[in-house]
């Protein structure tokens, strides 16, 4: 660290010591996220140090958060959830917040909505419906532009060299300077993708910055909540072939985007023509794409259908249509329990 203030450096060391002060500590734990993206000058640090620090800040921010009673529901709903709260507590405290000058904008969309937003630099963005968004009023101040998503959008970024635009997601974080993509990162899905249609975006898995994968046009990240052999890390992929990883229990692939027969569109993006391309997915999964698509709630009573498997094509279709069609490839019943809430069994 011999390039560092060694003001620094001794403050550096007091925290580690844990003798640092609410100031004190709040001036290491800045530097330490602000070159979090920047190799260079933190690996002028020890790693042992660089360690403790992202352990330090990583308690400080959950002692943050309050207790409250929770319902006992899946260890993997209770994973997801904990990473959501962790990630939108410290992105808010270290910019969004850390400026008094800027003002939060926050959207959130129920089911069988969708929305249309233009950013103050004229960034154009379509968010999804049960998603989530937030952004500064203006990036004026900031030498970046950053949001948070959890949930879907489609982002078509203005161009501006001097401020990356970055967007964060609970699994996900992606970098780009102007470009055309689909982020989706669900809660609920086991899979979070970025789908890139122009330009160019480097995207890395929330927390490890050292490890980045650069994506091409047609080509798609996908982080998927499943552990299995483990295998090197390219920061550049440019294959049409997937590359699979596995990072911490989570797994990675580049892989090429789905084009429509119809016209040519990625699947990835067909939410926002109202189309839904079904391929061999279980009745499960179809299920939560037509609650949101929708605005309904669909309960499986038989865990035997809820397996069943189709492939499909709908484009601005009538939800009842589109259960009788499925009903007629693999039988099922439909009854309607009240208003916007359906059963099948």
């Amino acid at each position: 660290m011999e390039h560092h203030n060694p003001r620094l450096q001794n403050l550096i060391d007091k925290y580690l010591k844990g003798k640092c002060n609410e100031e004190e500590s709040e001036i290491v734990e800045n530097f330490f996220e602000s070159f979090s993206s920047r190799p260079d000058i933190l690996d002028q640090l020890d790693p042992e140090k660089q360690h403790e620090i992202k352990r330090r800040i990583q308690e400080n921010v959950l002692n943050r958060i309050s207790p409250t009673p929770v319902r006992k529901i899946s260890m993997i709903k209770l994973t997801v959830a904990a990473t959501v709260a962790l990630f939108c507590i410290s992105i808010a405290y270290q910019y969004l917040y850390k400026n008094s000058s800027l003002k939060n904008i926050e959207i959130n969309l129920a089911n069988g909505q969708q929305r249309h937003i233009t950013l103050e630099d004229g960034t154009k963005i379509t968010l999804n419906a049960s998603s989530r968004i937030i952004y500064p009023n203006s990036f004026k101040d900031s030498s970046k532009r950053e949001v948070i998503l959890i949930g879907e959008a489609f982002f078509d970024v203005a161009k501006n060299p001097k401020k990356p635009f970055i967007i964060h997601t609970p699994r996900m974080e992606i970098s780009v300077l102007g470009t055309a993509f689909n982020v989706r990162d669900y809660e609920n899905e086991r899979n979070a993708e970025t789908a890139l249609i122009r330009g160019k975006v480097s995207i890395w898995k929330t927390g490890h910055t050292d490890k980045k994968f650069i994506l091409n046009p047609n080509e798609k990240f996908v982080l998927s909540n499943a552990a299995i052999h483990n295998a090197d890390i390219h920061n550049h992929v440019q294959s049409t072939k997937p590359k699979v990883v596995s990072l911490q229990y989570a797994t990675v692939a580049v892989q090429p985007l789905v084009l429509s027969n119809q016209d040519g569109t990625a699947l990835e993006t067909e939410w926002m023509l109202k189309r839904m391309t079904i391929r061999d997915e279980r009745l499960a999964d179809i299920v939560l794409k037509l609650e949101r698509m929708y605005g309904v709630e669909i309960q499986i009573l038989s865990s035997k259908i809820a397996i069943q498997r189709f492939s499909a094509t709908f484009e601005n279709e009538d939800l009842d249509n589109i259960l009788k069609a499925l009903q007629t490839v693999n039988y099922f019943q439909i009854k309607k329990t009240g208003k916007n809430q359906i059963q099948l069994f």
